[in-house]
C-alpha cells in the first residue's frame, strides 16, 4: 500500500478483526462498495456512516481509480481492455470504447451506478459491479499487505 493509500483504509487485527476499515473508523470499505454497486451514492453512504468523512470516500475511490487503471492495463481476466488503438491506450471495459475511470469519476461527482448506465448504456452493468468489486479488492489487499 502507499504512503498516500494507508492514510484512508488500513487494516489491524484488532479492529474489526483486521478487516480493511475507513482510517479512524471501524467502517469496514466493503460497504462503501455495497452501497455504490447497489444503486446508492456517496451522500447516501455518509448518511449511513457519519463517522466516515465524505473527503475520506471520495479519497477511496480516487485510489479506487488509481489502482483500476494500474490493473486494467496488467489485466488478463478480458474485463477491461487497455491498447494504443482503443482510446489511447486508457483501459476501457471490453466491448465499448467508454474509459474506466468514467465509472469512478461519476460516482466521486455523487452520481449513482444506475445514472451512470442510463447515461452510458454501453457499459453492462455486470462491467460496473466488477471494476468496483475489483478496486475494492485492490484496496483491501493494499491494507492486508501493509499490516503485514
Amino acid at each position: 500500500m502507499t504512503a498516500r493509500n494507508n492514510k484512508i483504509v488500513h487494516s489491524n487485527k484488532k479492529i474489526v478483526s483486521g478487516t480493511p476499515v475507513f482510517q479512524g473508523t471501524r467502517v469496514p470499505l466493503q460497504n462503501m462498495f455495497d452501497y455504490l454497486v447497489h444503486g446508492e451514492n456517496l451522500r447516501d453512504f455518509h448518511f449511513g456512516f457519519p463517522s466516515v468523512h465524505p473527503d475520506l470516500a471520495v479519497a477511496a475511490l480516487k485510489a479506487a481509480k488509481e489502482a483500476m487503471d494500474q490493473a486494467a492495463l496488467r489485466s488478463p481476466d478480458g474485463l477491461f481492455l487497455s491498447e494504443s488503438s482503443v482510446m489511447g491506450g486508457s483501459p476501457v471495459s471490453v466491448g465499448t470504447r467508454e474509459e474506466l475511470n468514467s465509472l469512478f469519476d461519476y460516482l466521486i461527482q455523487t452520481g449513482t451506478v444506475k445514472d451512470f448506465h442510463y447515461d452510458y448504456p454501453e457499459v453492462a452493468p455486470w462491467q460496473s459491479e466488477a471494476a468496483l468489486r475489483m478496486a475494492q479488492k485492490i484496496l483491501e489487499q493494499e491494507a492486508y499487505a501493509a499490516a503485514a
